[in-house]
């Protein structure tokens, strides 16, 4: 919090205005960031509207291609053949700045897609339902990512417009009314000054007019 209760010194209003004009900098700094970051967060909140729509999609045609699946070769066969599929996914997640943000950009590395079954089990119907669930898994990916530089710009956002009305509400205003608040003081002790050296150099005055008076009487 900024002191307030300094001596009513010049030195101490020169202090007090270098700590205003660098808090009056951090608070463009920061609002300008944080325009910035909403702009960048409201950007992503669409984007993450739009692949939660393609992923909704995605998983209810690969849901709709397991059923079908299900209904040409049968339950139970369909969950032989699952048992045997291995797939090698990875997810790749490297990250890039925003404003000084770490976010994440998130991929799916999906092996090739080849033969899990044996000729004679398989069925076109179980070919499908791997083709639309690789496909909504890429969905999911891009969906973590998005999601993921949301909260985090959120949060950051948050952070900076604390720090934006710490100084538009409680360092700025205190700084200014210090500086009011010393300028009167000083005003004050110099309207006392003057009045003071008014008082001496009327004294000063009197006391000459009455050393020449006596010098004249005296002749």
């Amino acid at each position: 919090m900024p002191q307030t209760d300094v001596s009513p010194t010049k030195s101490n209003y020169m202090e007090i205005q270098e700590r205003l004009e660098r808090a009056q900098e951090g608070y463009d700094l920061l609002e300008q960031k944080r325009q910035i970051l909403v702009i960048q967060l409201m950007n992503r909140v669409e984007a993450a509207k739009r692949v939660k729509k393609e992923v909704d999609r995605a998983m209810e045609e690969a849901l709709a291609a397991l059923n079908e699946a299900a209904l040409s070769s049968g339950s139970q066969h369909l969950e032989a053949q699952s048992s045997g599929v291995t797939g090698n996914h990875r997810l790749r997640i490297q990250t890039h700045s925003v404003m000084g943000i770490s976010v994440p950009s998130i991929s799916c590395e999906q092996g090739e897609m080849g033969l899990e079954y044996s000729i004679l089990d398989g069925h076109c119907a179980v070919d499908e339902v791997m083709r639309k669930f690789r496909q909504a898994l890429e969905a999911i990916a891009e969906l973590a990512e998005v999601e993921n530089a949301v909260f985090r710009l959120a949060r950051e956002v948050k952070k900076t417009q604390r720090r934006v009305q710490a100084l538009e509400k409680t360092f700025i205003p205190r700084y200014k009314e210090t500086l009011t608040r010393i300028s009167d003081a000083l005003e004050e002790r110099e309207r006392e000054q003057l009045v003071i050296m008014k008082k001496v150099r009327d004294r000063r005055e009197a006391a000459r007019q009455s050393t020449e008076q006596d010098d004249h009487g005296g002749d």
